[in-house]
C-alpha cells in the first residue's frame, strides 16, 4: 500500500496495489523461456569456446612448422607448392572450424525451441 499525503497536511489515504504474486503467474512462461534460452546459450558458448581454444593452439603448431619447410624448399617450384598447400590446408581448417562453430549454435537453438515449446503451458496437451 502507497500512502500519499494529502495537500492540507493531514494523514494521506492509502491507495491498493495489485500484489506480486499475480505478476508472477503472468511471467511465468517467460520465465521458463528466458531460463531456456540462457541454458542453451551458455552450453553453447562453453562448447565454441573449447572448440576455438583447441583449433589455435592445432593451427599455431601447424604454422610454427612453416619457417623449417620454407628453408627446406631448393627451388621456386618448391615454394610455390609449399604456400599453395599452406593456405589450402589453412582454408580447410579454418572452414572445418566455422562449420563446428555454426553447428553447435544450430543445436543450442534447436535445444532451446525444443525446451521452450515443451515447457511452455500453452504447447502441452492433456
Amino acid at each position: 500500500m502507497l500512502d500519499y499525503p494529502s495537500r492540507n497536511g493531514s494523514q494521506g489515504s492509502r491507495v491498493p496495489v495489485p500484489g506480486i504474486a499475480s505478476l508472477t503467474n503472468v511471467w511465468s512462461p517467460a520465465a521458463t523461456c528466458a531460463e531456456a534460452w540462457n541454458a542453451a546459450v551458455c552450453q553453447a558458448g562453453d562448447e565454441v569456446t573449447k572448440s576455438w581454444v583447441k583449433f589455435i593452439g592445432e593451427r599455431i603448431a601447424k604454422d610454427s612448422t612453416f619457417p623449417q619447410q620454407f628453408a627446406a624448399c631448393r627451388t621456386p617450384s618448391d615454394i610455390y607448392d609449399l604456400y599453395a598447400k599452406f593456405w589450402q590446408q589453412m582454408a580447410g581448417d579454418y572452414a572445418a572450424e566455422f562449420s563446428v562453430i555454426a553447428n553447435t549454435g544450430w543445436k543450442a537453438a534447436r535445444t532451446f525451441l525444443e525446451t521452450a515449446s515443451n515447457g511452455h503451458p500453452a504447447s502441452k496437451t492433456n
